[in-house]
């Protein structure tokens, strides 16, 4: 048999396997669908459609943009700001009158509504450029970090996001629950790619345990939420060197325990805004 006769077999092999995985996700039966999604993958280690079906397996119900939406909804903020806004599918759920912000070097985002304002600047060249108090008319209320998918970055735009929010701020953050150890490696070698988001978990439950914490196990890679926000805490900032090359060293074989490492909470609206309310209330006593 020829290597392309080969190829094409293996193609045809991870194609069926899918086709079975998402009859399983049909039924509602997702470890077996997990496991032909993890079969898909073992043909073809950078097979995007059987990374997809792998995420609703195991990460199942609402997704990551359903629960913002949900979020926007109940909670009814008066401004939010994205770091990293693609083509603005979270971007466009906050519609007059909430003033948006959105930032992305690259954006790809048509028909951008008159209540936003997109910058097409680095994260970093942003905040040493604009003071996002003085864009938003006020501390900023809701943030989502969906930028470059290192680690190191994204505490970078936490620490820049924290000293422009109120105590009763949220961050969200995206991309913080790993599915495998390939796709959650700092160097990408896979379209499906999450990057080490997800070391700024232990690493604020750690260095900043003032905070409230909590994730959710959304599709397609789980959704951070942070409370108890300090404006004035100079704890991340002030030892960042030093915390980068502490937590860039973890390694995906430290993730023992899944749910407790990070924080996890059921995929489910009401146990995450009740779990948020309270989280709230806690900032105002």
């Amino acid at each position: 048999m020829g290597l392309n006769t080969q190829v094409d077999c293996f193609e045809k092999d991870s194609e069926f396997l899918c086709e079975k995985g998402h009859a399983f996700l049909k039924l509602g039966k997702c470890a077996e669908a997990e496991l032909y999604f993890k079969k898909a993958i073992g043909l073809r280690d950078d097979y995007i459609e059987a990374y997809l079906g792998l995420a609703k397996a195991v990460q199942p119900g609402s997704g990551y943009i359903e629960i913002i939406e949900e979020f926007k909804k109940y909670f009814k903020p008066v401004n939010f700001v994205e770091i990293g806004v693609d083509k603005g599918a979270v971007l466009k759920l906050f519609k007059s009158p909430i003033k948006v912000i959105g930032v992305d070097p690259l954006p790809e985002v048509d028909n951008l509504a008159e209540n936003a304002a997109l910058f097409q600047l680095t994260s970093d060249d942003f905040f040493a450029t604009y003071d996002l108090k003085s864009l938003l008319g006020g501390a900023c209320q809701v943030a989502f970090i969906d930028g470059l998918h290192l680690f190191e970055q994204v505490l970078r735009d936490f620490i820049n996001l924290e000293r422009n929010t109120a105590p009763d701020s949220i961050i969200m953050i995206h991309d913080c629950l790993p599915l495998d150890r390939r796709t959650s490696e700092r160097q990408r070698s896979t379209i499906f790619w999450s990057g080490d988001v997800w070391k700024i978990i232990p690493c604020l439950k750690q260095e900043r345990p003032d905070l409230s914490i909590f994730t959710v196990p959304t599709y397609p890679a789980g959704l951070c939420f942070v409370t108890g926000l300090d404006c004035h805490s100079k704890v991340l900032k002030n030892s960042y060197d030093t915390i980068v090359e502490q937590y860039c060293e973890l390694d995906y074989s430290d993730i023992k325990e899944k749910e407790i490492y990070f924080s996890m909470l059921a995929n489910d609206w009401p146990t995450i805004a009740r779990t948020l309310s309270d989280n709230l209330a806690r900032t105002r006593l």
